[in-house]
């Protein structure tokens, strides 16, 4: 099929084309190979099938006409022989008129294309050839474009488990970063739970102690999902470990507040051009006096405060931006007097999501009345929720509680 082209009738265009003729009538065969001298193309007569196997071989035509009710032979058995031995290569049959049976078999046996004898003029023969031929080189074609489809599914799988590993690896080291909960600094007890909407998540949680009397908390959600997003709260975390050891070292300059961490967080992320953007709550716990002191980077919802059996959301001075959008974006510390005995729920806005129905207020008072119901109970605030690792959550979600104990 590779030196076959478009034939153009006359002697003055030949064409390299070879076909393969098989009939025993001889006038029909010297008929044919005569009108298809005359449209340029190299002949090749037998008379029956077996001498037509023996030209097929030798000669390896570009496309076999043969008469399907050739006497003392099968034709069908070599048609069935011919699409073995070269499924791609076209096979017109020769038929007589009225004999449907046989030309039926012929067609369910993949022939190209079918004539019926006596044909009554060279244009007939011709576009039954050049049909064929065309109908041969999209099935080629087919097949080489099936086989390079092929190959890149396999290439495809090759690199999707390479992904699926480096995801593996990449949740690994999220979850080996966060800290284990329960835990309990100083006086206040941390948990909190993670659930990505892919295998990795945007939404991080983190505790630790800074000072004597200081605990430094935050939830973070970084804009967008999966490793991108992952990857931004990894280096979130190690950048406000850096400025937390500087700080304890006596290496950090002017006041360690929450509001102060967002400015910094903020000129670094903008530094990294990565187009990224993390809304944060950040709190600072004193436990020698029961104080609060927090600043927020356009996080929503704003945490919830729940004693005496309410849940009520904190209050905010000014709303600030997330961090990694504007240079010239500025935070401010808020401060409150914790009651005796409270606990403090802060969420990703991936729980709005969540909660199926209701406008953003509805939403947000269904969170309230659920904490009530739970009386602060973590692990039945979840199950009121209905968080669990099998949800298929729309965006991340985190949930963190700091409780006295």
């Amino acid at each position: 099929m590779g030196k076959a082209r478009d034939m153009k009738s006359g002697n003055s265009h030949r064409s390299d084309l070879t076909i393969l003729v098989i009939e025993d009538d001889q006038s029909i065969r010297e008929q044919l190979a005569a009108s298809l001298q005359t449209l340029g193309m190299h002949v090749v007569l037998a008379r029956h099938p077996e001498e037509g196997m023996e030209k097929f071989h030798s000669a390896s035509p570009d496309l076999v006409l043969i008469d399907i009710h050739l006497p003392q032979a099968s034709s069908f058995g070599m048609l069935e022989e011919l699409s073995a031995l070269a499924p791609d290569l076209p096979l017109v049959v020769l038929a007589e008129r009225g004999n449907k049976d046989d030309l039926i078999k012929a067609l369910r046996l993949g022939v190209s294309d079918y004539l019926i004898l006596p044909l009554a003029d060279d244009t007939m023969l011709e576009h039954s050839i050049q049909n064929s031929l065309r109908r041969a080189r999209l099935i080629e074609e087919n097949s080489r474009i099936r086989k390079k489809l092929e190959q890149i599914n396999v290439e495809l799988e090759r690199r999707l488990e390479e992904f699926h590993q480096d995801q593996q690896a990449g949740r690994h080291v999220q979850i080996n970063m966060m800290p284990v909960p329960p835990q309990r600094i100083s006086r206040f007890l941390f948990k909190h739970k993670v659930i990505p909407s892919l295998y990795l998540s945007g939404d991080t949680v983190d505790y630790k102690q800074v000072s004597r009397h200081e605990i430094l908390f935050y939830i973070a959600d970084v804009s967008g999902h999966g490793s991108s997003s992952a990857f931004v709260t990894v280096l979130l975390r190690f950048r406000i470990d850096q400025i937390r050891r500087d700080y304890q070292c006596g290496r950090f300059t002017g006041e360690f507040t929450p509001a102060r961490l967002l400015e910094m967080l903020n000129l670094d992320l903008l530094a990294s051009e990565l187009d990224k953007h993390v809304t944060l709550f950040m709190g600072l716990l004193n436990d020698s006096d029961n104080s609060l002191i927090y600043s927020v980077a356009g996080h929503h919802p704003l945490p919830f405060l729940y004693s005496g059996g309410k849940a009520a959301q904190v209050t905010l001075s000014r709303n600030s931006f997330p961090i990694g959008l504007l240079k010239e974006a500025d935070y401010i510390d808020d401060v409150m007097q914790l009651p005796g005995k409270f606990a403090l729920w802060l969420f990703s806005d991936g729980i709005l999501e969540h909660i199926k129905h209701g406008s953003l207020e509805e939403k947000e008072a269904k969170l309230a009345a659920a904490i009530e119901q739970s009386a602060g109970d973590f692990d039945q605030l979840k199950a009121l929720l209905q968080l669990s690792k099998s949800i298929k959550a729309p965006d991340d979600i985190a949930i963190m509680s700091v409780s006295d104990v």
